[in-house]
């Protein structure tokens, strides 16, 4: 049976625009069709000027009146860059067009790739919403929050552990430690149903977050676990003795594999988007870079030592599988983006720097660095959706802050906390980012805008689309 745009083409269908310039018109009734409304419209508007008269222009317009300047520039003459006309009276032969198959033109529009149509992106201006988070310890070495794939934010307040559903907005508590003890770190396995906690005490527990029960205790590191990264069944802690632990959930053995590279507390930790590869970050002021296929001995695929200060924020970016960003401490203070496949740094940026220069000074400035300027990078988030970053600042900046990549120019500041940003988290979706700070606080940012969704269409609904039928 044949589409049914070829069965229409069979009881030539002519479109009746095709039949618009055929008529030659009247000499003395102008033809309304040829005719430019608005244009005519502006022009009776217009307020008259005596001839030899000049118009003073201010030196700046304002938006209203630089858009009608340039509407009114572009309506004073035709495609041929002929003036407009008011009133048409015949038809141009030129214009003349051929009868067409209203199918034909159909088809013609169906085989042209659709035009891709540039939306105007809106910033918050502020968060959409706040909540309180009593007891949030202020400890830059911790990771002491989550955002699961089953829309649940797990997040340490004190001696307790929460999660927050962020489709009912309810509360749970999933566990309190005793008094010598509390959570160090928190991390959600891929499918989002079990998170893995560490503690001070050096032990790691896994719960399951539907059941609401413990599932597995984790041990083998000496001191507190500051942080922990999942690939699906794979658990990676970092610890304060140096030491990154592998742990294969589905074993029952103590310890899958043991690394040791870095010489302080080991407070980054990120495993790549396939699974393949694995940044550590510690207070040794290193990153490394591991291979899944060589978990088996401490020899490292990378050590990158470009940072003068604790690297904590590690981000892989998820549209190139092979890029690393990572940012430092006080003493460094910057982002950086690798090429972890040859181990070379491909950008650097001084985050404080761009905010000072952006305040004060022009580009080309150069900079020392004062004592009292105390500003580190926390956290870093790429946007799923488009080519930028989120980094989140501590201290004298206490702002959230958008970068473009791969240039790393800054596009926007999210100020609204008082103190350091200590954790950032981003949404399932990708399009809302959370924030959690020493000012006991969690905030929620709607940075990442999805890209529009198009549903497709049958044959039916392509043919009587508003796109094709116009009603006049």
């Amino acid at each position: 049976m044949s589409p049914p745009l070829m069965r229409l083409r069979d009881r030539e269908w002519h479109s009746p625009a095709s039949q618009r310039f055929v008529d030659q018109g009247d000499r003395f009734i102008p033809t309304r069709s040829l005719m430019n409304l608005d244009f005519a419209r502006s022009s009776l508007m217009r307020q008259p000027r005596r001839a030899g008269a000049t118009v003073d222009l201010p030196e700046m317009l304002t938006p209203k009146e630089e858009y009608r300047r340039r509407v009114e520039e572009n309506w004073t003459l035709d495609s041929q860059g002929k003036p407009l006309k008011m009133l048409v009276f015949r038809g141009s032969p030129r214009k003349s067009h051929p009868s067409v198959l209203m199918v034909d033109e159909m088809l013609k529009e169906e085989r042209e790739p659709p035009r891709s149509i540039r939306r105007i992106r809106h910033l918050p201006q502020s968060a959409d919403r706040i909540l309180d988070g009593p007891e949030l310890i202020d400890d830059y070495y911790l990771n002491l929050m989550g955002w699961g794939k089953s829309n649940i934010l797990a997040v340490a307040l004190g001696r307790s552990l929460y999660l927050w559903n962020a489709a009912g907005s309810t509360v749970q508590l999933l566990l309190t430690t005793d008094a010598d003890d509390h959570p160090t770190s928190v991390a959600w396995s891929v499918d989002g149903k079990m998170v893995a906690v560490g503690f001070a005490s050096s032990k790691v527990e896994i719960w399951d977050a539907v059941a609401l029960q413990q599932v597995r205790i984790l041990e083998g590191h000496l001191a507190r676990v500051g942080s922990l990264s999942w690939t699906w069944n794979m658990l990676s802690s970092g610890s304060r003795d140096a030491s990154i632990i592998n742990h294969d959930v589905r074993s029952f053995r103590r310890v899958s594999s043991k690394l040791r590279a870095h010489t302080g507390e080991v407070c980054g930790l990120k495993w790549s988007c396939g699974g393949d590869l694995l940044a550590s970050g510690g207070n040794d002021n290193l990153v490394h870079v591991w291979e899944s296929s060589k978990m088996g001995s401490s020899k490292y695929l990378h050590r990158l030592t470009d940072h003068r200060a604790a690297v904590r924020a590690l981000a892989w970016c998820p549209f190139q599988p092979k890029t690393l960003a990572s940012g430092g401490g006080t003493a460094d203070q910057c982002i950086k983006i690798w090429n972890a496949q040859t181990g070379r740094c491909a950008n650097s940026i001084n985050t404080c720097a761009q905010a000072r220069r952006s305040r004060t000074q022009p580009l080309g400035t150069t900079w020392t660095r004062s004592k009292s300027a105390r500003h580190q990078v926390c956290a870093l988030e790429w946007n799923r959706h488009q080519k930028e970053i989120l980094s989140a600042q501590g201290y004298n900046q206490n702002r959230l802050s958008l970068w473009a990549y791969p240039s790393l120019a800054k596009i926007t500041d999210f100020t609204g906390h008082t103190d350091r940003i200590l954790q950032l988290s981003q949404s399932p979706d990708g399009s809302t980012v959370v924030s959690a700070a020493a000012d006991e606080t969690i905030r929620f940012w709607k940075v990442f805008e999805p890209p529009p969704c198009s549903p497709g269409m049958d044959d039916e609904d392509r043919l009587f689309s508003l796109k094709r039928m116009h009603i006049r």
